[in-house]
């Protein structure tokens, strides 16, 4: 009889039908107390339904239990983690993370992920403390980016460009990669000229890469130097001259996120002419043409790419 109501119960999640699945599953954890395959079902069943302190509180209770385990299964763990980073409830993604980190010192998926807890948090110092840790237990190259990202958070930057070197060192025909990739820890960190250096960096390294060039174009616009932005998307457009639309349809939504709405225009207008029919592009250049204050502009262009989907 259990595993049947436990096999309806399934179905009725498969069919969205959450609250008759919760109750199944409630009469399931009333029935079997000690079975916790169905309270982590139910857990999963509240917060499919929208019930989410409920699932937390659930998903809590369970990982009490992991925690004193001595194989650390983190069904739970991950789930809260999860719940935590989408809620941007960081102090309590912390918590449980410091948690299971002194539960299991010598798991380094735990570590990293309390790392990333400190740094979406606001404590970069922390979280350079964990990747520090990671590193003299398991160096790799995503350990030594992740100590980078958090040095940029911190402002050391020296340290940071350390960091990213030693993580290219374990590839080293792969330099490119991680210049840009610390060229976009800087960008997200709004130091867009040490990102333009970085990007830059990358292009020395390889290129071939026209993304490269579209990064160093969003550094430039986000420092106001338009032209020169737009110069080096051309760049990009030069290494794939079939593909110069979608560079300039970037750029112009670069510049429409920089509020920069008349330029944007100007941009997505060169795009259209490089793909007439391409309705996106017509539907970007009316958002920017209503963030311009052109309603009847905007209006015409929201038609056209209507009339080309």
């Amino acid at each position: 009889m259990t595993d049947e109501k436990y096999r309806l119960a399934e179905k009725l999640m498969q069919e969205k039908r959450y609250d008759e699945a919760v109750a199944l599953y409630e009469e399931l954890v009333r029935l079997n107390p000690g079975e916790d395959s169905h309270r982590l079902a139910l857990a999963w069943a509240y917060k499919d339904s929208g019930r989410l302190d409920e699932a937390v509180a659930l998903f809590e209770e369970l990982l009490e239990k992991e925690l004193s385990r001595k194989l650390f299964t983190g069904f739970a763990f991950d789930d809260l983690v999860k719940i935590f980073r989408e809620e941007k409830q960081y102090d309590r993604m912390i918590q449980i993370c410091e948690r299971a980190v002194a539960a299991q010192p010598d798991d380094v998926s735990l570590l990293f992920t309390l790392g990333d807890a400190y740094l979406a948090g606001g404590f970069p110092v922390k979280a350079i403390d964990a990747f520090k840790k990671i590193i003299m237990m398991d160096p790799d190259a995503s350990s030594f980016m992740s100590l980078g990202n958090a040095q940029v958070a911190a402002g050391d930057f020296e340290g940071a460009e350390e960091a990213y070197e030693q993580a290219g060192s374990f590839d080293p025909s792969s330099s490119d990669v991680y210049y840009n990739r610390l060229g976009m820890a800087y960008l997200r960190a709004g130091y867009f000229d040490r990102a333009e250096i970085a990007f830059r960096k990358a292009i020395d390294c390889n290129a071939t890469q026209p993304i490269y060039y579209c990064n160093v174009g969003d550094a430039l616009a986000m420092e106001g130097r338009l032209d020169e932005a737009e110069a080096v998307y051309e760049e990009a457009a030069a290494i794939n001259p079939g593909s110069r639309g979608v560079y300039l349809n970037r750029l112009g939504n670069t510049l429409h996120r920089e509020k920069r709405y008349l330029q944007a225009i100007r941009v997505f207008k060169k795009a259209i002419e490089e793909e007439p029919k391409n309705p996106f592009y017509h539907m970007h250049l009316a958002r920017s043409y209503e963030a311009a204050g052109f309603p009847e502009e905007a209006r015409r262009e929201n038609e056209k790419a209507q009339s080309l989907k």
